[in-house]
């Protein structure tokens, strides 16, 4: 099983953010919400106390807004409450601004692992179009100290922000590829309501056609592939033996529990069902009502949800399919039978042992062909 914990805290909310984090919160605000996230821990560690935990993962949020001290509780709530707490991955996100030397090595002595810093841009000019506070110099500066604390340190990049251009890509992918391990690549999403959306919408930031986004994302391949950071999922690279396995436990349909506020689990009744069927849950989004909630919780099944569904039968094949496809792993072929069209059958190779992925150009079109056969 895998565990989330997200931390909502944020000093701004950057421009295209729609994210459950929250700017602003007091001390005491935040005091409480640790309080709330440890009874959750306490209440998820009865629950599964059959399951041995492989990998942690604390995300927002700005988790390096926690000092040293509260991290700490936090990981040492979790070793208490999951008899089996074995990890071989603990990773926490970090951002620039909020991170030092003396934080990253408390993390260190706290069992963390491994780091993943949001980067998104090394351009100035970006970075203040999608409201972040720090800039490229202050970037590469905590690439590098946290490169002197951890062996595992990866970061997030941003592709389709207004000022990128192929030869900006490739010479900020460069930089950071010299620095971390694994490096994730996202293309922009322009949520509903943010400051970047309702910009653009004005024609006050002018963003990439997506077919220019489409020509980033494959320049950005090739860049870090002659890096030595090789494609292992459509939006994620690792160096050999760097791959995040907290997130191939998602892509693998494997149990996670996510704890905080508007966190996500999945799960069976027992430690050996969640492949079969499976249990989806999340939390409120209310920072409030997850925290009263808890507080009057009694066991883990009185927790507060938003929602709840189970997910079986070919709603549960149309997952795995989903989240397969989006690895170079891929998906067994046997659940494909039937399935592909001669419009997207180009899209598919073998992966070995009976096994079917996309090839680099049907990453490209995935959704498309997502659509063709779910």
């Amino acid at each position: 099983m895998e565990i989330y914990i997200h931390i909502p805290f944020c000093k701004r909310k950057c421009a295209y953010c729609d994210f459950a984090s929250y700017a602003g919160v007091s001390p005491e605000g935040r005091r409480d919400y640790i309080a709330a996230l440890k009874k959750e821990i306490r209440l998820a560690g009865e629950k599964f106390r059959d399951r041995r935990i492989d990998t942690v993962y604390i995300g927002g949020g700005t988790p390096s807004l926690l000092s040293g001290d509260e991290t700490a509780d936090i990981t040492d709530s979790l070793a208490a409450a999951f008899p089996l707490f074995s990890p071989e991955e603990i990773t926490i996100e970090v951002n620039p601004e909020s991170t030092d030397g003396d934080k990253l090595k408390s993390y260190r002595a706290a069992g963390i692992n491994r780091v993943s810093m949001g980067v998104q841009s090394l351009d100035d000019r970006n970075l203040v179009a999608a409201g972040r506070l720090h800039n490229a110099e202050e970037a590469l500066e905590k690439l590098r100290l946290a490169g002197e604390v951890f062996d595992n340190v990866s970061c997030d990049f941003i592709i389709g922000l207004p000022f990128d251009t192929p030869e900006a890509v490739v010479r900020e992918l460069n930089a950071a590829a010299a620095l971390v391990k694994h490096i994730s690549v996202y293309e922009l999403t322009l949520e509903e309501g943010t400051p970047l959306t309702l910009s653009a919408a004005r024609g006050e930031t002018v963003l990439p056609s997506d077919d220019g986004v489409a020509e980033l994302l494959e320049t950005a391949v090739d860049a870090l592939a002659a890096k030595g950071l090789g494609r292992y999922e459509v939006s994620n690279f690792a160096r050999t033996g760097y791959e995040s396995r907290h997130n191939f436990g998602y892509w693998t349909r494997e149990e996670y529990v996510g704890l905080g506020v508007a966190a996500h689990s999945f799960f069976g009744e027992s430690a050996d069902s969640a492949k079969a069927r499976g249990i989806r849950v999340s939390n409120p989004r209310s920072l409030a009502e997850y925290v009263a909630g808890t507080a009057g919780a009694e066991s883990f099944d009185s927790l507060p949800r938003a929602s709840q569904e189970r997910v079986e039968g070919r709603e549960a094949e149309d997952e795995e399919i989903m989240l397969g496809l989006r690895t170079l792993r891929g998906v067994d072929g046997q659940i494909l039978r039937g399935r592909i069209t001669p419009a997207v059958a180009r899209f598919f190779e073998s992966a070995g042992e009976g096994r079917l992925r996309l090839t680099r150009d049907g990453l490209a079109v995935m959704n498309s062909v997502l659509a063709e056969i779910l």
